[in-house]
């Protein structure tokens, strides 16, 4: 942790404090309550991937920089703490789906293979995230009725193509979402794990299909 003039005691009682430009600083100000809970709950993800339920409200504390008591006021117990970061694991994935999830003006077989990719990865994000909850909560974190983010973007990435696919674009995300548990599957059994190769010529292909351009 970077070095500081501040004494120890002085920083175990600091609050998270909102950027405040320095020649207009005179006093840090203290955050307003729901910023700091989502403050707290975003900067923790990456550290819930890394530790699972084994990492500590301590060691988070200490990994902020905060006191450890902010935490505990901020949300109360362990696991309110848990489901918000859950929350915002979420939150952030959708955030990336607005942004663009790949190119639409790569070529179509770059543009599989790093949705298969990228999918592979979040897949197994998302379902690392999951196990810190009750089994019966997981359903309130996953894509609700209505909520199409992910197939919008997907559709967006394979716009360019809709004249030459097989199937609408609306529809490809839900191809996706399968290659990314079929990529997963290794998780239970070591045969059944599909290679990105495999799922992007699956993707494209079929398996009785054939590429482009061979006899």
């Amino acid at each position: 942790m970077p070095s500081t003039t501040v004494s120890d005691a002085e920083r175990s009682d600091a609050e998270p404090t909102e950027s405040i430009p320095t020649e207009t600083r005179t006093r840090a100000e203290p955050m307003a309550p729901d910023r700091r809970r989502a403050m707290i709950a975003e900067q923790a993800v990456p550290l819930f991937l890394e530790h699972g339920a084994a990492l500590t409200t301590r060691q988070l504390a200490e990994q902020l920089g905060i006191a450890e008591g902010t935490i505990f006021r901020a949300f109360g117990d362990k696991e309110s703490l848990v489901r918000a970061a859950v929350e915002a694991f979420f939150a952030q994935g959708r955030a990336r789906m607005l942004d663009g999830l790949v190119d639409p003006a790569l070529p179509i077989e770059e543009k599989v293979a790093a949705l298969v990719s990228g999918t592979r990865t979040w897949t197994s994000r998302m379902m690392r995230m999951l196990s810190l909850v009750n089994r019966d909560e997981i359903g309130q974190f996953l894509s609700r009725p209505g909520d199409d983010a992910y197939r919008t973007a997907i559709a967006a990435v394979f716009a360019p193509e809709a004249d030459e696919l097989t199937i609408s674009p609306d529809r490809l995300g839900a191809i996706v979402r399968l290659a990314g548990m079929a990529a997963n599957a290794a998780r239970f059994d070591d045969d059944g794990g599909l290679t990105d190769d495999e799922l992007v010529g699956f993707i494209l292909y079929g398996i009785a299909g054939r590429p482009r351009g061979r006899e």
